[in-house]
């Protein structure tokens, strides 16, 4: 079986991967962080310098937050696989889960807080309505 857990580094989503891991024993675990560009000025300026260097940091940023998700699995005891991609988190959630024939999708119900607390949830809802799959939304709702 093959867990995916989409991971921004909430609390929330680290809770989701604690779920997976303890829910899961004997599953493959991938947990997935993706880069949303969308509000970044769109194709025709990220030709830009400042793309780049937005860009760059968030790629470094993603890995700094996938190195947390691969310190809550080795508290577990488990080893993960870790993908970042770039683009509309549903979307790519969705792609990622088609593309690596992922069984099961857990999932903070929320993210991060403020409009991307938001955005993330709606994230969360738009995952749970278009996949075709079980997917388990882990955390409170407000």
């Amino acid at each position: 079986m093959k867990v995916l857990v989409p991971y921004d580094g909430s609390e929330q989503s680290k809770e989701a991967l604690r779920h997976a891991l303890g829910t899961y024993p004997d599953a493959e675990i991938d947990v997935l962080h993706v880069i949303d560009p969308v509000g970044r000025g769109g194709e025709k300026q990220q030709k830009a310098a400042w793309w780049n260097m937005w860009y760059e940091d968030r790629q470094h940023r993603s890995e700094e937050i996938l190195e947390k998700a691969q310190e809550v699995a080795e508290d577990h005891g488990r080893t993960i696989s870790t993908a970042h991609e770039v683009g509309k988190p549903s979307g790519e959630i969705l792609g990622y889960v088609k593309n690596h024939d992922v069984d099961r999708v857990i999932m903070g119900r929320q993210g991060k807080t403020g409009l991307s607390r938001v955005l993330l949830g709606s994230v969360a809802d738009n995952v749970a309505r278009h996949a075709d799959l079980p997917v388990t939304l882990v955390g409170e709702t407000n």
